[in-house]
This record gives structure tokens, sequence and C-alpha cells, in this order.
């Protein structure tokens, strides 16, 4: 899996809207946050805003700005405005080849799922974080485990709980255990209706993480069972469960519901971490390798994920 190089001040970012529009006011603050908090300098093309229909554009003008971040020589990064719908309509137009051969940092979450399963499966470390337009709504403890993450500069893993940029604590023990392997994930919505096309995730010994937003507990578990009958479970060596938003009724509660299947995998498995699509969203290094730690009653330390090798800086092979 390739690294890309860290985020240093001063370096260019490239802003784009591979799914949803979004409203101005938010988008404003949050390049603001990149510039004057983060030390970094936007640029984007003149329609970022574009509208049509429920995206940002249509497809070729999305698909067009993609290909010209990719290609900024100058550019260190692509982070995402916002989420909502609409990237996965651009996977056939994307080559990741570019990328791989000139690494950039990918951010972004929820939406953005279907372009890290894309990159990730081509050997591309991507950043699960929270695009321009959530940037001034994070807390501070966020912030800085975003800058710390986004320049590598962490202590290396193995706290407990883990340094802001080393890793990310859980609430609970699902099933206890250990397992380490690619960090992947990201929207179990995305996820399930990726699976049976060539962009899906391979899961097979892999630290497969969860979020959601919005779901009702049946839609969540049609997602669970899709993923186990179309085989994507296979193999997988833990669970990580993020931020499960919105996602209750007056029958059930999505927790419970996810709990369950995960269960019924019999990996280490563990829940409550900070990431996903509420305010406190804490960025995760997808692609990148991880250790699940899910302690067991009595044992010490927290449920927690570790990310190993992600510091450094310079980029290189995981």
């Amino acid at each position: 899996m390739i690294l890309p190089p860290a985020l240093r001040p001063g370096d260019v970012v490239r802003v784009i809207a591979p799914s949803s529009s979004f409203d101005p006011e938010p988008f404003e603050r949050g390049l603001t946050v990149l510039s004057a908090r983060l030390g970094l300098r936007p640029r984007m093309r003149a329609d970022v805003a574009a509208r049509w229909r429920y995206l940002a554009g249509d497809d070729a003008r999305r698909a067009d700005e993609w290909r010209e971040a990719v290609a900024d020589p100058e550019a260190r990064a692509i982070i995402c405005a916002r989420g909502g719908y609409g990237a996965m309509r651009l996977l056939p137009a994307i080559d990741p080849a570019p990328l791989l051969a000139h690494p950039k940092l990918l951010v972004g979450f929820s939406d953005v799922t279907a372009l890290h399963a894309l990159l990730n499966r081509a050997g591309l470390a991507t950043v699960h974080g929270p695009g321009v337009t959530q940037l001034a709504r994070l807390p501070e403890e966020a912030l800085v485990h975003l800058e710390a993450l986004l320049r590598r500069s962490a202590p290396p893993a193995g706290g407990a709980p883990p340094a802001p940029g080393a890793g990310l604590a859980g609430c609970a023990s699902v099933r206890p255990g250990r397992a380490s392997g690619p960090l992947l994930g990201g929207s179990l919505t995305l996820l399930s209706h990726l699976a049976g096309t060539p962009y899906a995730p391979r899961l097979e010994g892999a630290i497969l993480f969860l979020e959601d937003v919005a779901e009702k507990p049946y839609r969540l578990d049609r997602y669970l069972t899709h993923l186990a009958l179309a085989g994507a479970f296979r193999g997988v060596a833990g669970i990580a469960v993020g931020q499960l938003t919105g996602c209750d009724d007056q029958n059930a509660h999505g927790a419970d519901v996810v709990r369950e299947a995960i269960l019924a995998l019999g990996v280490p498995a563990i829940e409550g971490l900070s990431a996903g699509h509420e305010d406190a969203n804490f960025a995760l290094p997808l692609g990148a390798r991880a250790t699940l730690i899910a302690p067991a009653p009595g044992e010490g330390g927290a449920p927690r994920l570790e990310f190993d090798g992600w510091t450094g800086g310079e980029g290189g092979v995981a």
C-alpha cells in the first residue's frame, strides 16, 4: 500500500466537489480553517459550486475536476467539499494510475467512500475524514487529531488511549481479541451498494470500519445481510464501528442491529469510535495498516485502533 507524503504548512490542496452540491457559508468557513488553522493553500475550479439536480454539476464537470486535481503538480492533497451522493457515478471515469505514480492524500467521508474504495483497492492509502463544509464544526480535539494525521507527525502507536493522529479509542469491545491488517471501509450504505462491482474493497485480512447516518435499523440489516450474502465478510480480520447517527426508530436501535451482525462473524470487534457523521468526526487512514485491540472484561486499556506505520511523513510503502 502506497502512503502519500505528509502535508506541510504552505502546501497547495485541491478542493473538489465529486458528490452533492453544498451550501456556501459552511464551505467558506471550512476554507478558512484550511488556510488559517491548518496553514494550507486551497485551490479549486471556478465552478466548484455548480449545481445540477442533486449533484455538484453534471458527471462531465465532476470528472474533469477530478482529473485536474490529480494532474496539478503543486497540489499535495485532494479534499472533498462534502459527501451526499454522486461519487460512485464517476468510478468508471477514474484511472488510479496517475495517483499511484504521484501520490496525493484524498480526504473525505460518507459518499466519498466510493473513491476511497477504488483507490485503496488500487494500492493507495487515503484519509477518511471531514470534508470542507464540516471543518468549522469540528471540536478542537478532532482538528488536532486531523492535523497530526495529515502531517503524519504523531508519536508511534502503542499508547492507551492513542495520541492524536496515532490511533482512535472506542467505547466498548463487541468481541474481545486483537487483529492487524489494512484498515478499509467507510459508509455501510456505500459498501453495500459497491458489493458485486469491480470497486468493492477486498476485505480478507482487513480491519473493516463501518459508520452511517439516517438509515433505519431495517436498512442497516439489509446492507449487512447483502454484504454477508455477497461473501464480502469472508476472511475479515476485525470490525471497528464508528458513529451510527440517526439510525434508531421506535422498534430498534441501529447499534443493536450492527452489533448482532458483527457477533455472528466471530472476529475481534469494537464500537463507539468517534468517526462518521457527527461534528466530532475523527480521521482514519484507510488502506494503511492498523491494529484493533478489543480488551476482554478485566483487561486494561481502552478498546482502540492503532495506526501502525502511519507516522514518518515522506510517503512510501506499508
